[in-house]
């Protein structure tokens, strides 16, 4: 699926995506994690959470997912040490990165990534010229919409395309190695304070 000139970076990739329940700052109601490259069949790994705030019925009216859905789900203290060993020594990939990563750093303020790369950023440099860099927008650009299997703004969908995204971009971007993509789309991350929390209306 990748192209095996490419200079890929020693350390694992995973692509992120997370849903809140609407609030300033979010809590978490789901979360998954996909690997990279994606591997036909393989799903991301994913969580739905109960947040200790009730979600708003704007936030449900994105993605669907409303308080009786996560009232048996496990609380963010129940996972997180689960969740963090999956992000332990990776290298942590989303569309429009710093919402997702900030959300997580909240939530995990020990952890660090390898580093933070932004596939929107990526997107703007590869494809100035397209209408919209949003992720539905790019996929349909790029003929993967036929990949999507279920309806977006569920993590575990967002994550598993983002994943197909991020091959696309790297090939279309002509990049050599995984060092080039880092000057492109990689953020800046904060190791010695936490992140700050997204703006309402920034995540969902």
């Amino acid at each position: 699926m990748t192209d095996t000139d490419f200079l890929w970076p020693s350390e694992p990739i995973v692509i992120v995506d997370v849903e809140g329940n609407g609030h300033n700052p979010p809590d978490l109601v789901e979360l998954a994690i996909a690997p990279f490259p994606v591997t036909e069949g393989e799903q991301p790994l994913s969580w739905l959470i109960k947040p200790p705030n009730r979600i708003t019925w704007q936030a449900k009216r994105v993605h669907g997912i409303g308080n009786s859905k996560v009232e048996n789900s496990p609380s963010w203290e129940e996972i997180r040490a689960d969740v963090e060993q999956h992000l332990q020594g990776k290298w942590f990939v989303a569309h429009n990165a710093s919402v997702d990563y900030g959300v997580m750093k909240r939530h995990l303020p020990d952890w660090t990534p390898v580093g933070v790369i932004d596939t929107l950023k990526l997107a703007r440099h590869v494809y100035p010229d397209a209408k919209s860099h949003s992720l539905l927008a790019l996929l349909t650009m790029t003929g993967l919409q036929d990949e999507i299997l279920c309806d977006l703004h569920r993590a575990g969908e967002d994550a598993r395309v983002t994943a197909l995204l991020l091959n696309r971009l790297i090939k279309d971007s002509l990049s050599k190695s995984w060092i080039e993509v880092c000057k492109i789309a990689q953020l800046k991350t904060q190791t010695d304070e936490q992140a700050p929390a997204p703006e309402q209306g920034s995540l969902w």
